[in-house]
């Protein structure tokens, strides 16, 4: 175990970037319950796969949502953005559907050689099972249902809440193929003036980069509402 990851200097480490983030955070948007993002934060502190940044986002466009609004989350992995997303929700009503085969299948040749990496670090060949440890520990179970398929045979499968949905959140396969498949797919379940927001947008990741540039240029979105490090968000 390497020195930062002492459970002691962990903690120190997370209650320091923790605190800088949210002092701005509550300056910027004092109407949002931070103690709330920062429960979930404590709980996802040894995961290091998203910024406190961007993980606020997430939060924020949730708490923006109306109350009783329905999300769906296309790539959750175990289930950290999903919380977050679930914990910036209003109303007994909302819900968010957590889109994932859970297997680390993918096209995209870097994403298969980061499953195949973490995947014999944690011993499982699922993670489903972590997904719905997180929810359960914090208390957020009955906010989110995992869904456990492909993206698009997904899309397919729930064909009839078209136009109903309030926020799509895409982050599953990074290829350039993939993820235009993906908006084809997933903004028609957007209703008008709904948010799609994607992960990964001008990282290394450049087939997501393309995908969405392309979309851009072709009008698919109405407006960007806004970008948090990796993260765009746009209204339809």
């Amino acid at each position: 175990m390497s020195f930062k990851q002492w459970p002691l200097v962990r903690d120190l480490r997370f209650a320091q970037k923790c605190g800088r983030f949210l002092h701005g955070a509550r300056k910027r948007r004092p109407d949002l319950d931070w103690d709330e993002y920062r429960r979930i934060a404590r709980h996802f502190k040894a995961d290091d796969m998203g910024s406190f940044a961007e993980r606020g986002y997430l939060f924020q466009l949730a708490s923006d949502l109306p109350a009783g609004a329905q999300v769906i989350e296309v790539g959750s992995w175990m289930g950290a953005s999903t919380c977050f997303i679930a914990g910036g929700l209003k109303g007994t009503a909302a819900r968010i559907l957590a889109v994932d085969n859970f297997a680390g299948q993918s096209t995209c040749g870097e994403d298969s050689a980061w499953y195949d990496r973490h995947f014999r670090q944690l011993g499982v060949k699922s993670t489903l099972e972590i997904f719905r440890a997180n929810f359960a520990a914090l208390g957020l179970g009955a906010r989110a249902e995992p869904l456990v398929s492909d993206s698009l045979a997904a899309a397919r499968q729930l064909a009839d809440r078209r136009g109903a949905i309030d926020f799509v959140f895409i982050d599953g396969d990074h290829s350039y193929a993939a993820c235009k498949a993906d908006i084809a797919a997933w903004a028609p379940f957007v209703g008008r003036g709904g948010i799609m927001a994607f992960h990964d947008f001008g990282s290394r990741a450049t087939g997501v980069t393309q995908a969405i540039f392309e979309e851009i240029k072709l009008g698919r979105f109405a407006e960007i509402v806004g970008v948090a490090e990796t993260i765009i968000a746009f209204r339809l």
